[in-house]
């Protein structure tokens, strides 16, 4: 009686290992749970989208672009985007600030910044203007070299 125990735990055993295997192996996405109805009313930006990384605006989509002042009317900008895709992504977003005559608005730094995404994830990254006189904004998006 003790045989077929064996020949039984012999079969299961690696047939258990490689399910555990596969599942391993699965990319991972993000489920998301919010309010049916939003209580916040976002001030919606249109944008125009100038695309130069066709392979990029095919994995991260962008969802919608939400403006907003905070403290000494600094322009604060909101991007809610999407990693289309089921695997991890990786890439670099920098925001540029434009005053009412369309000139950049120098800041000490305008830094690139990296964000990695799960699998259909919505991440909102946002960007505060460096001074007063921002009225505009660019964001600019760059696949990740590392």
């Amino acid at each position: 009686m003790k045989a077929p125990n064996l020949l039984r735990l012999a079969i299961t055993l690696p047939v258990a290992a490689l399910l555990l295997a596969g599942a391993a192996c699965q990319t991972s996405t993000v489920d998301t749970v919010q309010p049916a109805e939003w209580r916040g009313q976002p001030n919606v930006v249109e944008d125009e989208r100038i695309t130069t990384d066709r392979r990029l605006a095919r994995i991260i989509e962008v969802r919608g672009v939400n403006e907003a002042t905070v403290s000494n009317d600094l322009l604060r900008v909101q991007v809610e985007l999407r990693n289309t895709r089921q695997g991890l992504r990786r890439f670099n977003y920098q925001f540029q600030w434009y005053d009412n005559e369309g000139m950049i608005v120098q800041q000490a730094t305008t830094p690139w910044r990296t964000l990695q995404m799960e699998g259909g994830e919505i991440v909102s990254i946002t960007g505060v203007a460096p001074s007063p006189r921002v009225t505009d904004f660019r964001l600019n998006l760059m696949n990740s070299t590392r």
